[in-house]
């Protein structure tokens, strides 16, 4: 298994353009601008989460949606690529005593999940990191369950004070290309900043 996560590490360092976990990481991912523009215990309220349900987070990183999605779900699955990411996500949750989260050494095209294991996944600033978003969908319809959600949280195809630059965005409408082939939109938002988006695997 630590092999096979090693080759995925490499593959994705290869394939994907995405936040390095380098220098203060920790800052960049939770300065003032991001916190108010992309609130994360909005976007978590948003998605239909039961206290019965498994979610996989991912590209959780040190857990910024991870927290309000743990008080929302019986269980949160915690995926990302960076050791140093995952372990200090490990800390605060040791520090905040949270039972119910479990920090996953993975590449999300290629998750270490059983298939149909989780009931939702979200994937808030992803998407337009992995070297193909049909392999990411294909992945995620593989561990969701069957009327399982897939939520989507990514940056507007347009200039903003932060994120990725706009040529390695995608919009909306890209994302419903892919994502709407094999699961049926069931909920948008749209701020000036970023969209959110739940698809839902109907079989």
């Amino acid at each position: 298994m630590a092999g096979a996560l090693r080759e995925a590490k490499a593959a994705s360092k290869r394939e994907a353009h995405k936040f390095e976990a380098s220098g203060d990481f920790v800052e960049r991912l939770e300065n003032p601008e991001r916190m108010a523009n992309m609130p994360s215990e909005e976007i978590v309220a948003r998605i239909p989460i039961r206290k019965t349900d498994t979610l996989a987070d991912l590209g959780a990183g040190i857990g910024y949606f991870t927290f309000p999605a743990a008080e929302r779900a019986k269980s949160v699955v915690a995926v990302d690529i960076e050791p140093a990411m995952l372990e200090v996500l490990s800390s605060r949750l040791r520090s905040r005593r949270v039972k119910n989260v479990l920090p996953l050494l993975g590449e999300i095209l290629h998750m270490p999940l059983r298939e149909g294991s989780v009931d939702g996944i979200l994937a808030a600033c992803v998407y337009h990191e992995v070297d193909s978003q049909e392999r990411l969908v294909t992945e995620c319809l593989r561990i969701l369950r069957p009327g399982g959600i897939l939520t989507i949280v990514d940056f507007q195809k347009r200039k903003t004070s932060f994120g990725p630059p706009v040529r390695e965005r995608k919009s909306p409408a890209q994302v419903i290309e892919v994502a709407g082939r094999n699961m049926r939109l069931v909920s948008r938002y749209d701020s000036p900043v970023f969209y959110q988006m739940s698809f839902m695997k109907t079989r």
